[in-house]
């Protein structure tokens, strides 16, 4: 060992020698007894050994001085130890882990006074008492965590029409900051939060597709499977105080088993035909439906126009017949002569009238009739 090489001969380490009147060596002191140096050393001794050599390093004064030198020496043996003492503790402060300690941006910092939960701090540079009175974790609590279910057997669930469906989704969540103490009841009321999270989120899954058919979780029921399993799985975290934020829960796949998943392909593509077959349908009757409305409105108005006409027509009529009457009042006989007369030549109008005289001498079998035809002929061209 290097504090066995004394250069003066007889030493024995960097107290010096144990023998000898040596007296640097705290240890080598012997008792003077009969035990003779195969005895332990004597602690009295050794304490005052050292309280001299203290005494000695900041200016004390010796065992041979007098009583004014002893006076003095025990003030600077006083000054000395609380010097020691100050720079001890001032040391205590400035190591790392002891009086200051900085929170990231992403982190919270929960200080423990003896083990027991005292106080959260916001990002920045803190102070705490030193350890191991007070003690600080920095958990991250802004850092979004993504736990994924489905894989193997865990994603086989059975439906409320007794149908098992294959379910893989993913649940997004965080530390709960919403309110005070969200950051406490995380680290100390859930010992494993992302098995708890994971858990529970299986749980809450299960029992939503319990209460659903297979034929609704695999088509248009998807959104609303994914937001009832969040809003289940938040009520079960805030019942156990877990101090966690479920962010969202993604339903990413959602199928019949492998073995008939051929048969729900068939049962999708007919139920998608018949969708495509509904609408093409209502098309067409948006198509068809204004052109009849708008027919049945053209005969509506032909009709009305119709029913018009033939009561003004009649209402004529009947203003003529009481004109007539009126007049056949005031003079009869002129009035039917009148009337004869021209219903005379109305009838005439439309016949073909061959006048013959008497003493013309004309012939009988004469074809009158054509005679007419070649006159009416003759005054259609004259025309």
């Amino acid at each position: 060992m290097p504090w066995n090489d004394n250069q003066g001969g007889g030493g024995g380490g960097p107290w010096g020698s144990g023998g000898g009147n040596n007296n640097q060596n705290p240890w080598g002191r012997r008792p003077q007894g009969s035990g003779g140096g195969d005895e332990g050393p004597d602690l009295d001794e050794v304490v005052r050994d050292m309280q001299r050599k203290l005494r000695g390093l900041f200016g004390g004064g010796g065992s041979g001085g007098n009583g004014g030198g002893k006076k003095g020496g025990g003030g600077a043996s006083a000054f000395g130890f609380g010097f020691i003492l100050l720079v001890i503790v001032g040391v205590w402060f400035v190591m790392p882990g002891s009086g200051w300690y900085q929170v990231g941006p992403n982190e919270a910092g929960v200080v423990l006074r003896f083990g027991e939960y005292s106080r959260t701090s916001s990002p920045g540079f803190h102070f705490k008492l030193p350890t191991p009175i007070e003690t600080v974790t920095l958990p991250e609590v802004t850092t979004t965590n993504t736990i994924t279910i489905g894989q193997g057997n865990e994603g086989q669930m059975l439906t409320r029409d007794e149908n098992i469906v294959d379910i893989d989704f993913a649940v997004q969540w965080r530390v709960d900051l919403s309110y005070p103490d969200g950051v406490r009841d995380y680290l100390f009321n859930v010992r494993e939060p992302e098995a708890t999270v994971r858990a529970v989120a299986e749980s809450a899954m299960r029992e939503v597709v319990g209460t659903s058919d297979l034929q609704f979780i695999i088509t248009e029921g998807r959104t609303e499977v994914s937001h009832r399993t969040r809003a289940l799985l938040q009520e079960t975290l805030n019942e156990y105080n877990a101090g966690i934020e479920v962010l969202q829960v993604n339903l990413r796949n959602a199928q019949p088993p492998e073995r008939v998943i051929d048969a729900f392909r068939g049962v999708d593509v007919a139920q998608q035909e018949a969708e495509r077959a509904q609408l093409d349908a209502t098309a067409h009757a948006n198509s068809v439906i204004p052109q009849a409305r708008g027919r049945a409105a053209q005969v509506t108005q032909q009709a009305q126009a119709y029913r018009d006409s033939v009561i003004a027509e009649a209402q004529g009529q009947a203003d003529r017949f009481v004109a007539i009457y009126d007049q056949y009042r005031l003079a009869p006989n002129v009035t039917r002569r009148r009337m004869y007369l021209e219903t005379i030549e109305e009838i005439f109008r439309r016949s073909d009238l061959i006048v013959l005289d008497d003493q013309a001498g004309a012939v009988p079998y004469l074809p009158l009739n054509e005679l007419g035809q070649n006159r009416n002929r003759t005054q259609g061209g004259n025309q």
